[in-house]
This record gives structure tokens, sequence and C-alpha cells, in this order.
């Protein structure tokens, strides 16, 4: 809602046609101030504002209100001039008509509102998160702010650490005693970690852990947007020891991705890795229901009586896919011992080198039961459009932006101001570790030229995707301003390269 200039507010409306043919929007001012300043307070404007949007778009003035309400229950005079704002909103609404606008079909059911950490945070109850810990960073300190805002209703239980070192040890701490574990930080906060990660990976202790990424170094712009922590998680913690890492591509995936993290840490032994980043985690939408029917209900911890059935407990036990049984401490008669030395197939330490090249070749093993894991269709790049010659690569949060894209130039979403239709296919990766190494190949040796597009000062996923198929990318598209991407500059970027 704007204010048209050319007409006084005491003259008559002059009225037009709409493409309909019916009453369209009265050429009118409409001075957001003043009708606030009649509601009780000109501090209320853009609540008048608001109501008229909605009033326009057709959503219910209760709901506006209930929303209000919820804002402002404790401040009785501030809540009544907002609502009196509504009221005058939904006026303006009332007189401009609904003709002229151009409204989509919209979507059948109900639809949820949440931002990035709550789909986060959900995801991990989702997945059976029972311990939380973390020090708050932005952009990450929204998911345990609302893990302890639903702690007690979910039984989870949520620690705020002095530190990031302390936080990751606290996690380690929390899983070896049989709680799923998770933090979250940024990368900053990532960095303090990474010995603690190392742990992890030698006493095999599965932990999630979300690293929200936002624009360094050092402080950078602690507010803003980067996609630039790829190879940092990749390669973090000294040493060499499996992982999975994954990037939610929305809310929706990040709801299914989160709580399918929390199971295959357990089941793996493993850390996982969640990479999201600014505009994922402050981003609001609407989502679908939720999937409630296929979440992780199977703990893979002995229970008591395999225990009890077991002349002796080996936690790291020598098998074929290298993940040994695990047991919590105090279940049982047997003594739970975890050691963060090289150890024997007990958990007590050892300088044996046949013992370490064994705990070694063990580690290794359960790799390769990950990287096997990977063939299933599940964690495969997501390809839209046809098989071409130009062949479009992104990943995490980008994908909405980029897919919109990418349908603008294949003329399957067309404006006015389009071009001819372009040649491209679109592949978007989530599971990033261990790499769909066949599928990438069979991607790039299809294509003539491979671009890819990234929210990164140096191309992490250019790297990423060198180190995996050896293939050198023909083109990197990205941004490094601590901005997000934006569609219309994607559609002549891309279109100049593929054009």
């Amino acid at each position: 809602v704007k204010k048209w200039a050319d007409e006084s507010a005491s003259e008559t409306p002059a009225e037009t046609t709409g493409k309909n043919g019916g009453r369209s929007r009265p050429d009118a001012a409409y001075d957001l101030e003043a009708l606030a300043k009649e509601a009780g307070s000109t501090k209320v404007a853009v609540t008048v504002g608001v109501g008229a949007v909605c009033g326009l778009l057709g959503i219910r003035r209760e709901v506006l209100k209930e929303v209000i309400k919820e804002a402002f229950e404790k401040k009785p005079k501030v809540l009544d001039a907002n609502i009196a704002g509504v009221d005058a909103g939904f006026s303006i609404a009332e007189k401009m008509g609904r003709d002229d606008l151009q409204l989509g079909d919209g979507v059948e059911g109900e639809r949820m509102w949440m931002d990035g950490a709550q789909a986060v945070a959900g995801g991990a109850l989702a997945g059976g998160v029972g311990f939380m810990t973390a020090y708050p960073m932005s952009p990450s300190t929204g998911v345990v702010t609302n893990l302890a805002e639903w702690a007690d209703k979910f039984g989870v239980t949520v620690v705020q650490a002095e530190d990031e070192t302390a936080a990751i040890n606290m996690l380690a701490g929390a899983s070896y005693g049989g709680a799923r574990s998770m933090t979250a930080t940024s990368g900053g906060g990532f960095a303090l970690m990474e010995e603690g990660v190392s742990l992890l990976g030698m006493i095999e202790c599965p932990g999630v852990i979300v690293v929200a990424q936002r624009p360094g170094p050092a402080t950078g712009l602690p507010t803003r947007q980067a996609q630039g922590d790829l190879h940092m998680v990749l390669n973090a913690g000294h040493g060499h020891f499996p992982r999975v890492v994954v990037a939610p591509r929305d809310f929706e995936d990040c709801f299914r991705v989160m709580s399918r993290a929390f199971d295959l840490a357990e089941y793996n032994q493993v850390p996982v890795f969640v990479l999201t980043d600014q505009h994922f985690m402050d981003g609001q939408s609407t989502v679908s229901e939720l999937d409630l029917k296929n979440l992780p209900v199977k703990r893979h911890l002995l229970s008591k009586d395999q225990l009890q059935s077991m002349d002796a407990y080996k936690r790291y036990e020598l098998t074929d896919s290298g993940v040994s049984p695990m047991a919590p401490p105090g279940v049982s008669r047997h003594v739970v011992v975890v050691d963060s030395d090289e150890h024997d197939v007990e958990g007590h330490l050892t300088e044996s080198a046949q013992e370490a090249q064994a705990m070694v070749e063990k580690r290794l093993r359960k790799e390769a039961s990950l990287s096997k894991g990977m063939d299933d269709p599940e964690y495969m790049p997501l390809v839209e459009g046809e098989p071409c010659e130009n062949l479009l690569f992104s990943w995490g949060s980008t994908y909405h932006t980029v897919s919109e894209a990418v349908k603008v130039l294949q003329g399957t979403e067309k404006k006015e101001e389009d071009a001819a239709p372009h040649c491209v296919a679109h592949a978007h990766l989530n599971w990033l570790w261990p790499p769909p190494v066949r599928r990438l190949k069979e991607l790039v040796e299809g294509a003539s030229k491979v671009v890819v597009v990234e929210n990164n000062v140096d191309g992490q996923f250019v790297k990423y995707l060198r180190m995996i198929t050896g293939y050198e990318a023909d083109v990197l598209i990205n941004r490094m301003d601590g901005r997000p991407l934006l569609v219309e500059d994607l559609v002549k970027q891309i279109g100049k390269e593929v054009g």
C-alpha cells in the first residue's frame, strides 16, 4: 500500500477498470500515518499497512488480531492501538477492492509458518534428540532457544555451555552416556570445536553438529549470508575418521534430514554435520504438513538383555562393517571403557602397532560401508530438466533460488522479458559426504559445460567437484558480499554462460 500523491484525500477518487473488467483499486490517497494517528498512535502505521495487505489477500482479520494479541498481550495500551490499526488497514482494503489483484491459485489445506531455526530444532525432536548444548552464536542461536522453549514438553535437556570447546565435549559425554546429542554453532565457534570433533572420531561417538554458516574470516559479517564452510567441515578434526555431511535445501527437507541425521549418527557411530546458513536460519516460510510417519524410532544401542547374555563386552570389536556394538555405562555388569588414545577392542589405551593398525582399518571399513549406503537414491543429487549440454550445480539452501532461475531459462516459467528457452539441466546436492562419486561422474561426463552456482568467495563446490570427479567446472557464478543470490541476477548471469 502506498500513498498516491496525485489525488487529494478530500476529492472523489477516480476509478479505473481492472484487467478482468471489474472495479479496480481507486486511485486515491491513503495516508498510513494519518490513519494510524486516528487509531491511537502514529507508531502503528505499519500495522495499518499490514492490515490493508491482509485484507486484500483475503487473510481473515481475526488471524491478524490474534498475532497482534500474542505480541503485545502485556502492553494493553499498545495492544489497543495496534488492534485499531488493524481495523483501519482493513477499511482501506474494503475501499480498494481485490479485482485488480493477480492472485495465484493458492495451496489447499493448512500450512505451518516457521523459520529455519524452528525447522532444525523440530527435526532434531523428530530424530529423538535427548541432549542439546551450545554457546550462542548467530545465526545458530535460534536452534538452542527453540529447543530450550520446548524442552519440558519433549523431555530434552538443554544446556548453554560456557564456550564452544565445552559444548562439543559435553556432547561427547552425553552421547557416551546414551543420549542422542547435538550442538549448533557458526564458523568461528566450530573452529574452537575441532579438537572435540576429533575426539568423537576416535571414540566412535555419535553426535549431530549444526554449522550455520556466515561470512568470514573472523567475525566477518555476522548477520549476513555465505556458504563458505564446506571444506572446513569436510576436513574438521586432526587425523582421519568417517563422517557424514549434509546441507538441507529447505525447511521440509531439513525436518526429514535432521531426523535422519540422528539415526545415521547412532547407527554408524559417527559425527553428522548439518550445514545451514544465515539465509536458511533466519528465513521464514509456510510449509506443508510435515511427515511424521517415517521417523526413526529404533535405537541402536545394546539392550540390557543383550548385554547380560554376552560373556564379554568389546566396545571396539573388529567387525566386517566396521561398526562395533555400543552400550552406555551402567546398563549391565559389563564395564564400559572409553579412551581418547588409540585403544584395543575393549577400549583400553594401547601402543601396539598391530592393534593400532587393526583399529585404523576398522574405521576405514566403516567409512566404506557409509559410502556404499550413499548409493541409495535418497542421497543422490536432485536433477531437474532433461539431459542437456549445459549442467548447473548448486547445493544447500540455494536450491529454490537457482531452481526458479533455471525454470525461467528453460522457458517453463515464462516472463515477458525472457528470451528464447535455454538448454540447461539443474543438479542439486543435499548429501555431500560421503560423496555420490559414481553419480557425479555420470552427470559431469554427460555435459559439455558445467556451471556451479554458490554463495561464497572461493567456489567451495567447484573444489569439491574437482576433488570427487577430477573434473574442473567451466564457470563459477558466485556472490561474495554477504547477500543471498537473487533469481533476476542468476537468470542474466546463467543466460550469458549457456546462451
